[in-house]
């Protein structure tokens, strides 16, 4: 009787650990948030490069907090389950990562320059920018820089304010925000997070589900409490790796915010194929965006014209070759064709919808590529271009002729 009260025992607490475990995998509740909050346990506290005790922190006024690094660390010859870096003194303040950085705004909203860099470049419509400084909320910024673009990028994400007023009775002004990826071993820097002290209303999370894609989204959140000399405050460590990771044209095409061509911002005029091995041939082609559908109204749109294919019944046509580099980004473009009159309109149309593109793969990884292409359009009789009627891709220069 014992040994099976013990199996139903052991069965009940297994299946309770089982559905916490998976209720924590899908974090759209308040089990996301811890009940007890921790007072970084085992943890180094060091402040201006020296270790101090924790009780001793609140003994210095004007204490803010570095980083914290979450890893096993050994200090002064004693082991420590993590450190909690502070300063109070500008010298031993850390480098912020895009503190230079101009505002971003994404379809009307602000949005952290985290976030700029997840974007689908290739959803961009338009890019414009303002190089004098702005402030923005008290803040003052390098420039400011608005796209507009057809992702949603606010879609199952949730802002930082709004996490905390939904989850939790935290005072939003005693909390200080811990982001970090969800490694277990340090192995770069980007393992350490960075934290958040204020500018919450521009960052957002995704706490609905984890994308298994890319492994993003926040997969646990952790509080611990601290004494400041000013006062108790709140750090909300939230683990997701979305910190580290980032879309490699976006990260390109941010590489130097405010030298953005606004015009052609995935054009890049300046690529020098020698060296390179440039496929012609790959098993998944380069391809815009969504198809050749969605990229004809681009070119269109980009030109003046109808989306809808017009009355001319004139149809003539322009080939075309450039190459798509890994990131996406797109250069050597030139026409193959006879030069015409509005065929300039064609190629600069290419050029400011060149973001749309997706690299060519091979072996599984991003390469170079060739495209051939040719876009067919009606004109009126005077030879002015009404609509643009289809894409063709010919697998040689020969199907190219007119």
């Amino acid at each position: 009787m014992k040994s099976y009260m013990l199996f139903i025992f052991v069965l009940l607490f297994a299946g309770r650990t089982l559905a916490q475990s998976l209720y924590s995998a899908n974090p759209d509740s308040a089990s996301l948030f811890p009940k007890k909050h921790g007072r970084f346990e085992d943890y180094a506290f060091v402040l201006n490069g020296n270790v101090i005790e924790q009780d001793s922190l609140m003994n210095y006024f004007g204490t803010k907090l570095n980083t914290v690094f979450p890893y096993p660390i050994q200090l002064e010859g004693r082991s420590y389950k993590g450190a909690v870096y502070f300063h109070n003194k500008e010298y031993y303040a850390p480098p912020i990562r895009y503190a230079n950085d101009p505002a971003y705004f994404v379809n009307g909203r602000q949005v952290s320059p985290y976030h700029i860099r997840l974007l689908k470049v290739e959803a961009y419509n338009k890019i414009s920018k303002t190089i004098r400084d702005t402030v923005i909320d008290g803040k003052l910024y390098n420039g400011c820089i608005q796209i507009d673009t057809d992702e949603d990028i606010f879609a199952g994400r949730i802002s930082l304010p709004q996490l905390i007023e939904k989850y939790t009775d935290l005072p939003l002004e005693k909390i200080i925000f811990h982001w970090r990826g969800g490694g277990y071993h340090y192995t770069s820097e980007d393992e350490i997070g960075t934290i958040i002290d204020n500018d919450f209303s521009v960052h957002s999370f995704s706490i609905a589900k984890i994308d298994h894609n890319t492994n993003l989204g926040v997969s646990a959140i952790e509080i611990d409490r601290v004494r400041f000399a000013e006062g108790e405050r709140y750090v909300v460590h939230i683990v997701d790796n979305t910190y580290k990771w980032r879309n490699a044209k976006a990260n390109l095409t941010f590489s130097d915010p405010l030298a953005i061509d606004t015009l052609f911002p995935c054009y890049l005029p300046d690529f020098d194929e020698d060296g390179y091995s440039i496929f012609t041939s790959t098993e998944i082609s380069p391809q815009p965006y969504k198809g050749n559908t969605g990229y004809l109204k681009k070119l269109s749109r980009s030109m003046g014209l109808a989306s809808e294919k017009g009355s001319g019944v004139i149809i003539d046509s322009i080939a075309i070759q450039f190459v798509v580099l890994k990131s996406g980004m797109l250069s050597r473009l030139k026409s193959l064709s006879p030069e015409k009159v509005y065929h300039k309109d064609i190629l600069i149309a290419i050029k400011k919808n060149a973001c749309i593109w997706l690299p060519a793969i091979q072996g599984g990884r991003p390469v170079l590529s060739w495209v051939k292409m040719k876009i067919f359009y009606k004109t009126d009789p005077k030879g002015e271009i009404q609509s643009l009627d289809r894409i063709e891709f010919p697998h040689n220069i020969r199907a190219f002729k007119n």
